[in-house]
């Protein structure tokens, strides 16, 4: 897959006319997005058009901003579903000033697509004034109609929700596969060492959803290989509690040293509430319950 980096500032955009061009920003490319993304596919060469960061954040509004994916993970996912090109725009004030016109006449008219896919609720330009008309009005565009399940519409709005929640099972559903983040391993204070469970305390190399605060199972991928793994979102109200819940995980089989190593974190399914011990004999119980759950649960 090829990625061309879009600055505003300074376009140097080739022309694609044979090209599928689908436009959106695709956070957690859930099965909403892969809809449209396998459409476009199945009609000849595809394109993915989406921002390095969301607008939002970029404008610097309120809130906190946290995403399902960032944008390395987009272009990992992209390219498995067989993507040929990832333009990637840089979310600066200037672009993000754009009106309607001015996007499609400095951006979308320099590649002129073949066809556009948007989804039905798609909206683009300053003000988000530019939609499905505007765009109809210069090109050949296929709308996808949002997908729903059990009545509910599948957007990333929600899953974020789901992951917030601990519903785990559901955003995994919705996504099509195990909500992962990824950050490099830092060291801890050996705590889970002493009562025979270490952990690897990962620090967030993206401003990732955070799950609700517990006690999860899932998998480490570090390199080519995959671990079973009892994930832990917590405070650790047992032992030195902090201010702010931390990622640990324990691997089941792996021996050896993984600070200072990149590693992904897929979260399966939500097992149990954090608790306050009473001794860490009584943690270490509940932990060799956790392994348990994990060796019976995790394929």
């Amino acid at each position: 897959m090829k990625i061309i980096e879009i600055d505003v500032e300074n376009i140097s955009l080739d022309e694609n006319p044979n090209l599928n061009l689908v436009l959106g920003f695709f956070d957690g490319i859930h099965l909403g997005h892969q809809k449209m993304i396998n459409k476009a596919i199945s009609e000849g060469e595809t394109g993915v058009m989406t921002f390095d960061v969301s607008p939002g954040f970029a404008l610097g509004k309120g809130g906190k901003f946290s995403h399902i994916t960032s944008l390395y993970d987009k272009s990992v996912i992209l390219k498995g579903l067989g993507v040929k090109y990832l333009y990637v725009l840089r979310a600066t004030p200037i672009l993000l000033s754009l009106d309607k016109d001015e996007f499609i006449n400095k951006i979308l008219k320099k590649i002129n697509p073949k066809k556009i896919f948007v989804g039905e609720d798609y909206h683009f330009g300053k003000d988000a004034l530019g939609d499905i008309n505007t765009l109809k009005e210069y090109f050949d565009v296929d709308v996808t109609t949002l997908l729903k399940r059990d009545g509910q519409k599948i957007s990333s709005r929600y899953i974020r929700e789901l992951i917030s929640s601990g519903e785990m099972k559901k955003a995994n559903e919705y996504l099509s596969r195990p909500y992962q983040i990824s950050g490099l391993v830092i060291e801890g204070k050996h705590n889970g060492e002493k009562i025979g469970f270490p952990t690897a305390n990962l620090e967030l190399s993206y401003p990732y959803v955070l799950p609700k605060i517990g006690v999860y199972i899932g998998y480490v991928k570090y390199l080519s290989s995959k671990y079973k793994a009892i994930i832990s979102v917590s405070t650790h109200p047992t032992i030195q509690e902090l201010k702010e819940p931390i990622i640990e995980v324990h691997l089941l089989s792996y021996k050896g040293n993984l600070y200072g190593k990149e590693i992904d974190v897929q979260f399966v399914d939500y097992i149990r509430d954090i608790y306050k011990f009473a001794s860490l004999d009584g943690l270490k119980d509940q932990l060799e319950k956790d392994l348990e759950t994990a060796k019976n649960n995790l394929k």
